[in-house]
């Protein structure tokens, strides 16, 4: 029998407060993003230009293929490593890690081959001006090597994520962002460029990637790291679930790095900054999603271990209620005043074009909050395989219907060609799936996923609508000013319509009294 350091097998219940710990910290590392990504995006953009920013997406898109390398293994890694650490087994959990970074040493010498041969050969396939190209060709190397290193740096990060501590992961990943921002913001006001910037990336990833190994051998000291407990048994172990992650990782870039690239090969780099913009956005909104998903696939996989099904799929249910809820109000400030929006923000010769995109890709964001988290239930809990089978035709839809309308219609025909894919999905699909997977029946899932958190969001939508017909806002802190105020009634409709009676007892015996006796109400 090996030798185990790990806690007793855990009691999920009581582990609670771990996971609201989680969300909650993953949304304030998305906040500190977005807060960067939102005064540092227009900085960006208007010192480089339309063209160096549309190059320097475009290779972040091109070089975003090389994150393929992944294998889905680092994925692998956070399900294995939970599930050993559940059940006490150090071993099994060191010979994963161990045989995860094996793997990661090899495919990021791949990425630095690949990087150089894209410099080589396919950035002259698109219309970089000539000034430019060198520049183009030196920052694909540069990305290459940055991909490598955030392989290496995977293994850490996942092992992190398996002991539940997104926490420490948001802290890690805010300070980079916050130090890099700064980084870039002076490296761009002294006049540097393109090249500069992807150094400056590089030396991050560096950094965190070392953070990263210091934190998991940390948290984990009866974790032991060592080649030689790389073997065949645990290869075949992580990659035959990593082929599943791998190609989920793989429909997400079809779906969201082929659109620059599409927009790059057929109408060129200008327009991939219009497009960019409204793609930023709904990048960003994805993410705050995130706080919720990326914690339920470790999650699901440790309350399968310690609970049963029915467990799971109480789980699911509150996860995409909660996802859907959350993302509600995001589309219909999106719908309804994403122009306006744009307009105040990155300015008034982006609005129209930018905002057209916008409007459209929220169509597909209305539902997708729900997918995004039933997805990491799933693979927790090993009932993956048909759903990764239609993510992926999923995905050449969505590749297949941009080329096709791209000539027609502009970035806007790139922008259906995602959307229409992701509405069939959330529509047809899931509503289908989780009945499949968990016995979860149809009805119960469109009521508690959509109906209930569109009563909630109804008042809110009334009022938005409203506001931006009568009460226009003449800049950014009106605007923010105004989706604020009207905020909280989505928190109120949520107490009656996402809640039943005994929740909203335990709820408010639970956090209400206790907040009133703070403020002395009570």
């Amino acid at each position: 029998m090996p030798e185990t350091s790990s806690p007793a097998p855990l009691n999920v219940s009581r582990h609670l407060p771990s996971a609201l710990r989680n969300v909650l910290s993953n949304w304030a590392g998305f906040a500190c993003s977005s807060v960067i990504a939102f005064f540092l995006s227009p900085f960006v953009v208007h010192h480089l230009g339309n063209s160096a920013y549309g190059i320097w997406v475009l290779v972040g898109s091109l070089t975003g293929y090389l994150g393929l390398l992944n294998l889905g293994v680092r994925a692998a890694v956070t399900r294995y490593v939970a599930q050993f650490h559940a059940e006490g087994d150090d071993q099994e959990a060191s010979a994963v890690a161990s045989s995860a970074l094996t793997i990661f040493l090899v495919a990021g010498a791949l990425a630095i081959f690949l990087s150089l041969t894209f410099a080589v050969f396919l950035v002259p396939v698109f219309h970089v001006p000539d000034n430019y190209r060198f520049g183009a060709r030196v920052i694909v190397v540069l990305a290459g090597l940055n991909i490598a290193i955030s392989l290496v740096g995977g293994v850490f990060g996942g092992i992190v994520a398996a002991l539940h501590r997104f926490d420490l992961i948001n802290l890690i990943e805010v300070g980079n962002a916050v130090f890099a921002a700064g980084a870039i913001i002076l490296a761009l006001s002294a006049g540097n460029g393109l090249i500069t910037l992807a150094m400056i990336n590089l030396a991050f990833a560096i950094v965190t990637g070392l953070v990263f190994a210091g934190v998991a051998l940390r948290l984990y000291p009866a974790l032991s790291i060592q080649f030689a407990d790389c073997d065949l048994a645990h290869l075949k172990m992580i990659l035959s679930f990593g082929v599943y992650a791998f190609v989920l990782q793989l429909s997400y870039i079809l779906a969201f790095y082929t659109d620059s690239i599409v927009i790059g090969a057929f109408l060129g780099v200008n327009f991939i900054t219009m497009f960019a913009i409204a793609g930023n956005l709904m990048n960003s909104s994805r993410s705050l999603i995130s706080g919720i998903s990326t914690t339920m696939t470790p999650r699901a996989s440790t309350v399968q271990a310690t609970g049963g099904q029915g467990e799971v799929k109480e789980l699911l249910l509150k996860a995409t209620r909660l996802a859907t809820l959350v993302m509600l109000p995001i589309a219909v400030t999106f719908l309804l005043r994403g122009t306006s929006f744009i307009q105040l923000w990155m300015g008034a010769e982006y609005g129209v074009q930018s905002g057209r995109v916008l409007w459209i890709l929220a169509l597909a964001l209305i539902f997708v909050a729900g997918d995004q988290v039933a997805t990491s239930i799933v693979m927790g809990i090993g009932k993956y395989r048909l759903m990764v089978i239609v993510v992926c035709v999923e995905a050449l839809c969505n590749v297949v219907l941009s080329i096709a309308l791209v000539r027609r219609m502009g970035i806007a025909g790139v922008a259906w060609g995602t959307t229409l894919p992701s509405m069939v999905m959330s529509l047809l699909f899931w509503p289908w799936y989780v009945r499949y997977a968990l016995g979860i029946p149809i009805r119960s899932y469109l009521i508690s996923t959509w109906f209930r958190p569109a009563l909630a969001v109804m008042p809110f939508a009334l009022l938005t609508y409203c506001i931006e017909t009568l009460w226009p806002a003449p800049n950014l802190p009106v605007f923010f000013l105004q989706v604020g105020a009207i905020l909280p009634t989505v928190i109120f409709a949520s107490w009656y319509s996402c809640l039943d009676r005994s929740q909203r007892t335990m709820y408010a015996q639970q956090f209400v009294a206790p907040a009133l006796r703070t403020l002395g109400w009570t």
